[in-house]
């Protein structure tokens, strides 16, 4: 009778334990990732982005129907990430897969346009057949989010050329939850940072900066201020830009963006350390390659950085129209390489740059670190050129002669020269000591020795923000930030420089979303094909292998038990 109580006493105990878990389970939300990359992980400042949602975000992903299976597997990282996105933002976060490919050929060829319209770049695959043939498709691993009326594209897959298609693959598959947050992020931010173009010294003009300025001003509040030399101007501004200054800078209007930078401003440089006159060298033979006097090496030298007046000249570089036919006769341009214009590599393993495509540049110079291995200020190089390059000194003389100099690999001996680099520290002012009662017009303010932590970037090339203008009869147009027409090709320095410029700006950590490494584990297409029979072979017979087997086991080991019990 006691064992009976007993028994009933421990059931029903352990029916209670089973309810209160239940409760407290049922009130306390957790998730468990035992992924070895942490693949379904979510970062805290995607959850918190999506949690602070107040209107539905819905996004269209174009990656429905045929495609390699690459691809198809790049579709499901994209559902599997929206699908852990949803759990934190509820009814707020919808998706949907749209086959871009349905419909006749009209209805297609529209809808292709209107894609590409508002930035959906298509990708062209090869599909094969199960008959051995092959075609060829457009695809669109893309998608578009809207929210609240406003919508922005996203190209998840982006072609890289100094990786292979797997690592391209892998790095769409890694960018997947960045690409997604950073578009939400930008498109619900309820406060815009202020971010300022300067004017004033030469600088590039709003033209030259158009499609950049588009860009930005989607998500940012954009304006272009001169200094005067007043102290204080800058300072409803997150972040400032000086595009490619062309004149000197006085005295006075350093020091207002050296007590911006003190008081916690971010700045962007892109500076030319040479000027080199292309125009020039397009209509004779040669120009003269000369220092730019813009008087701003003493305060980037305080700040950590010494742009050296020389010339880059790199193996791996873009290509320009050259003339080739001769006097008098009908002008026959053809594409040569230029050494001048490097094609550069950005940082792989830093979050600003990782996954960023070569970036193009034009008549760079080198740029070198200075200052004490002490000092509060971290530097970080984020653009590089080749291992191939040569140096050349300033003043010179550049000709269109130069393509047919042969190349020797003695001249060509130096490698990874550093072109752009962020700096984050704490920063001395280059007008520390200095007698300042003459500057600020006359007026008195108050003078910061030493920067908050604060962020800044500086690039030897004032070119990499550069677009093309084409001027017409009626209009002028900016072309794409990065686009070569003459090779017909896009580069990274749109990416490039957003990056940047979100770096300088955002205060989140959105870009740590970044530094999430995951393994896509894709297969290997050559053993596929050399083993293709031993593999189906080994599929068809090994599963019915095992469970004959088992089973061969199961009956012994049951008929043993049997014998036993038969015994007893």
């Amino acid at each position: 009778m006691r064992l009976q109580q007993k028994n009933i006493t421990q059931t029903l105990l352990i029916i209670v334990a089973i309810l209160l878990a239940n409760i407290i389970l049922s009130s306390a939300f957790f998730r468990i990732d035992l992924t070895s990359d942490k693949r379904y992980t979510i970062n805290d400042v995607s959850k918190k982005t999506i949690q602070q949602l107040d209107d539905i975000v819905y996004v269209r992903i174009y990656m429905d129907g045929e495609m390699p299976v690459e691809f198809k597997k790049l579709r499901r990282s994209i559902k599997e990430t929206l699908d852990e996105l949803q759990i934190y933002g509820h009814q707020y976060l919808q998706y949907d897969f749209i086959n871009p490919m349905s419909g006749n050929e009209t209805e297609r060829e529209a809808f292709f346009t209107e894609l590409t319209s508002k930035g959906i770049e298509p990708f062209t695959v090869q599909i094969n057949d199960d008959e051995g043939g092959a075609t060829q498709r457009n695809i669109f691993p893309s998608a578009i989010v809207t929210y609240k009326g406003k919508e922005k594209s996203i190209n998840f897959f982006k072609y890289n050329e100094i990786f292979s298609p797997e690592e391209n693959i892998n790095l769409a598959y890694q960018n997947i939850e960045f690409e997604l947050i950073s578009t939400i992020k930008l498109l619900s931010r309820k406060e815009f940072p202020h971010i300022a173009f300067i004017e004033g010294h030469g600088e590039l003009d709003s033209y030259a900066t158009g499609d950049l300025e588009k860009e930005l001003s989607q998500f940012y509040k954009t304006s272009r201020t001169t200094l005067n030399g007043k102290v204080g101007v800058l300072d409803e501004y997150k972040t400032v830009i000086v595009a490619k200054p062309q004149k000197t800078w006085s005295e006075d209007d350093k020091l207002v963006i050296d007590q911006y930078i003190m008081n916690g401003g971010n700045v962007a440089w892109f500076i030319d350390e040479v000027n080199v006159h292309e125009d020039s060298l397009a209509n004779g033979e040669f120009t003269y390659a000369v220092q730019n006097m813009h008087n701003l090496d003493d305060l980037l030298f305080r700040y950590g950085a010494r742009i050296n007046a020389d010339l880059i000249q790199d193996l791996q570089c873009a290509y320009i129209p050259v003339n080739i036919a001769a006097v008098g006769s009908q002008p026959n341009f053809q594409p040569e390489r230029w050494l001048y214009h490097p094609l550069l590599f950005a940082n792989y393993n830093n979050i600003i740059t990782k996954g960023v495509n070569l970036v193009k540049s034009q008549y760079a110079s080198t740029l070198d670190f200075v200052g004490s291995s002490k000092s509060n200020v971290q530097k970080v190089p984020l653009l590089q050129t080749s291992d191939r390059v040569k140096i050349t000194k300033t003043p010179s003389i550049i000709s269109l002669s130069q393509i047919n100099d042969k190349i020797t690999e003695i001249d060509f001996n130096q490698s990874f020269k550093t072109i752009a680099a962020v700096f984050e520290g704490n920063f001395e002012s280059g007008f520390k000591n200095r007698i300042l009662n003459k500057y600020n017009n006359g007026n008195p303010f108050d003078f910061t020795a030493e920067s908050k932590r604060v962020k800044m970037f500086i690039a030897s090339d004032g070119d990499i923000i550069r677009n093309d203008v084409v001027r017409r009869a009626n209009r002028t147009i900016s072309l794409p930030l990065g686009y070569d027409r003459y090779m017909n090709r896009t580069f990274g320095n749109k990416d490039f420089v957003k990056n940047i410029i979100l770096y300088l700006t955002d205060d989140s950590g959105l870009l740590e979303i970044h530094s999430h490494d995951i393994s896509l584990r894709l297969l290997d297409k050559e053993m596929l094909v050399l083993n293709r029979n031993r593999i189906i072979l080994i599929n068809t017979l090994i599963p019915p292998l095992i469970i004959i087997i088992f089973g061969i086991i199961f009956t012994l080991v049951r008929k043993r038990i049997n014998t036993r019990k038969n015994k007893q």
